[in-house]
Order: structure tokens, then sequence, then C-alpha cells
């Protein structure tokens, strides 16, 4: 009988079997999508907490922490200001300056460098440039040829700094009378010049450098002269005094002594000349080159008072 109602009553066996499979299905996703959603909640709850821990601590600055740097940073700007105004010694140029003004003022610096060397009785070479051959000549050229405006005022301020360089250390070398100045050398400031025979191989091999800052530029320069020991020492201290910031690179030095002129004489009367007159022994003569840089500190704007204002 059972077979008999079974085949009379397979399609409702097999609806609840299916209803069966199916309520089995739906409570397993149940119970999968309550355990998934109970691990977002504590992960949601452990994030709601690290926020509300966040939220409570003082994130900002206090005001006394911005007090305490605001402090540091006017220090360090008083020290700064403090610092250029001991080491930083701007080199004026005219305002407006033109091409054939450098050439005026160079002709200037020359004629006085050139009286100061003959007074102390320095040895100069005919014609001597100090460093400017390319624009001293014969015949004198113009700097700064087909330029634009802001490349020859660039130039022109350049070439004004480096003949106030060279200008005070040459005095330096008069006042500390060496006994010549053979050779100075510059940097080029503008392409094209300066190593040939015309200028008598003044082009230094050295660039002029910039800070990426814009906080500070060298200005390379290399003397060559003749002196003793002793006035090399003096040239020495005397560029650790000078206005502008000088820095000595390098010091090369090869000696040679002078000859004296004497005539030969025999072993017994040099004993006796020795013992009755000591003659001085000649000071040997020292060829110096000195590499030196010229850095300059900009004074930065804030430092810089307007015409016409108080303190200006």
């Amino acid at each position: 009988m059972n077979l008999k109602w079974l085949k009379q009553n397979m399609v409702m066996v097999g609806v609840v079997a299916a209803f069966v499979v199916v309520l089995g299905v739906l409570i397993w996703l149940q119970q999968a999508a309550a355990s998934k959603r109970a691990e977002v909640d504590a992960a949601l709850e452990e994030q709601q907490s690290q926020l509300d821990h966040l939220q409570q601590q003082k994130t900002a600055p206090s005001r006394e922490t911005i007090d305490v740097v605001k402090h540091d940073r006017e220090q360090v700007d008083q020290l700064y200001g403090r610092l250029l105004g001991a080491v930083s010694h701007d080199i004026e140029v005219p305002p407006d300056l033109r091409p054939v003004g450098f050439l005026q003022l160079m002709a200037s610096s020359f004629s006085r460098l050139h009286q100061a060397a003959e007074a102390a009785g320095i040895k100069l070479q005919e014609g001597f440039a100090f460093g400017f051959g390319r624009y001293a000549g014969p015949p004198p050229t113009l700097p700064a040829k087909n330029l634009s405006p802001e490349d020859t005022k660039r130039v022109l301020t350049l070439l004004v700094k480096q003949l106030h360089a060279i200008d005070q250390i040459s005095m330096l070398l008069i006042s500390s009378h060496v006994t010549a100045i053979d050779q100075i050398r510059r940097a080029e400031v503008e392409p094209g010049g300066g190593g040939g025979s015309a200028a008598g191989g003044e082009s230094l091999d050295a660039a002029i450098k910039t800070d990426p800052h814009a906080l500070y530029r060298v200005l390379p320069f290399e003397f060559q002269f003749k002196c003793d020991g002793e006035t090399l020492r003096r040239v020495l201290n005397s560029l650790t005094k000078a206005d502008l910031f000088l820095a000595v690179r390098r010091v090369q030095v090869t000696g040679e002594t002078p000859a004296t002129g004497s005539t030969p004489t025999s072993p017994v009367a040099t004993t006796a000349t020795a013992v009755s007159a000591p003659t001085p022994v000649p000071l040997k003569l020292l060829t110096v080159t000195l590499r030196i840089d010229l850095i300059e500190f900009p004074t930065p704007q804030s430092a810089r008072k307007e015409p016409g204002k108080p303190g200006a």
C-alpha cells in the first residue's frame, strides 16, 4: 500500500523533498551571513575605538609650541643677519651701467694700481691689464656685445664685481711690498674670451658658482707674484683682514735664490771676509700662485632699505 501511495503522490513527495533541501540551503546561507556580519561588526567596533582615541588626542600643535617655533625662527633670522653683517660686503654696481662706463671704471682702476705699484717699486709687465686684457686691448674692446639687455646687465654686474675684487687684492699685494705681480687670472663671464695670446692666458679654468638656494656666489681668481717668505706671510695675513670675504683655496710656492752679482773669490779671501765683515745672505725669492675665491652673500630683501625711507 505504501508503494501504491508513493506512486500516487510522487509529485507531492518531490515537492516536499525539494522544499527541505532549499530550506537547508537557506539556513546555511543565513548562518554564513550572520558569521560574516559578526566579523564586520568586530572590525567596525575596533576602527571606531581607534577613531575615538584619536579624537581625544591633541594632534594639532599647541599655542605654546607655535610660539616657541616662531621665537626660534626669529632668533635664526637675527643670527643670519648678524652673519651677513660680519662677512657680507656687497659690491655696489653703478645703476644703468653701460659697456663704455665699465671701460672707464677699468681705466681708472688700472691707473691707480699702476701708480701705486710704481711708487712701491713693484715690477709689472708693460701694459699689465690685471686680468682684463680681453677688454683693455689695445685696442679697448667693449664687453657684452650683441647681448640682450638682461644678459648685458648680468655680464657688466659680474665684471664690476671682478674688477673691484682684483683692485682690492692687488692693493693688498702692493701694500705688502711683493717684488713683482706677474699674472692675474679670472673666470670669464661671457663666452669666447681670455685664453688666447691677446689676453695673455688670463682666463681661469674655473666657473662662477651660485648656490641653488641663492645663499651665496663664488667668484674665483688666481694671482701669481714674486716675493720672499716674510712678504708672503704679510700677504696671507692681509687677506684675512680684507673688507671682502676672500677664501684662499690653494697656495703654490716655488723658490729661487736671486743672484748676488759678486765676483768669485778664493777660499782664503772668502774666509777673511766672513770673519771681518759678514755679508748678508740674500733672501730666497719665491714664485707664489694664489687661488682665491670671492664669496658673496646676497643681502636679504627685507634687510635692504628703500631710498627715502628712514634708515636708508
